[in-house]
């Protein structure tokens, strides 16, 4: 589980899965495979951006594969963020033998492995990332962030993928294995955990966090400072 106590006052974590890519579009597994945007994609990122424009973040970070990057890019042209920060813990999960191809495709080619799969999840899958990797990763994008906030910024955004968000989410609440699933956002929908630590008189220190998870970019709202 993420500790937040050391940060001070209020700070929102926001991530974005990247934009629709040519390969989602073709129902392809891409894991690390790279795949640029579709229009759509593009005019997804761009509506996030919008929605994220009304306050900004203080620096976006992104995953190294170009749909990420792509995201990434507009949505930094729409809210005006000059600091874009590549950060390589931030890809998509490594699929193994069935990157870059459809699930249809992977049945025929791999029955096998693809029965594994159905019954046993990624795990079983030849060449895939372990789950100890995934939340090792997970974790040192939390360092990365908290890092982040404890040199004041308050608002950070991170472009990944649907696969490793699901780790981002995972691991702050102590989970280290595949199942259960958890759902994650659509193309360019929004999460945002945000976090208000501060002092009560004659109480100690107060401590919360909230996850907000937003589908349609444009009607975003955090949740009250």
């Amino acid at each position: 589980m993420i500790d937040f106590h050391s940060l001070n006052g209020t700070v929102d974590f926001i991530f974005t899965r990247h934009g629709e890519s040519e390969s989602n579009k073709n129902g392809i597994m891409q894991g690390r495979h790279p795949s640029r945007l579709t229009e759509t994609g593009r005019a997804q990122a761009r509506e996030t951006g919008r929605a994220l424009s009304s306050r900004p973040p203080a620096v976006i970070l992104t995953s190294p594969l170009t749909r990420a990057r792509e995201t990434a890019l507009i949505i930094a042209e729409e809210t005006g963020v000059p600091d874009l920060v590549t950060v390589d813990e931030l890809t998509e999960t490594d699929l193994g033998i069935f990157t870059n191809i459809s699930g249809d495709q992977a049945r025929v080619r791999f029955p096998a492995e693809w029965n594994a799969f159905l019954h046993g999840g990624w795990e079983t899958v030849p060449g895939t990332e372990k789950c100890t990797d995934l939340a090792s990763r997970a974790r040192a994008v939390w360092a990365r962030l908290i890092g982040l906030a404890a040199e004041g910024k308050q608002s950070i955004l991170s472009v990944t993928h649907s696969g490793f968000l699901q780790w981002i989410i995972r691991v702050t609440m102590g989970l280290e294995s595949w199942m259960p699933l958890i759902a994650t956002s659509r193309h360019c929908g929004i999460t945002v955990l945000h976090v208000d630590n501060h002092t009560i008189p004659g109480s100690g220190r107060a401590y919360y966090v909230n996850w907000t998870m937003i589908n349609l970019p444009s009607s975003l709202a955090f949740p009250a400072d």
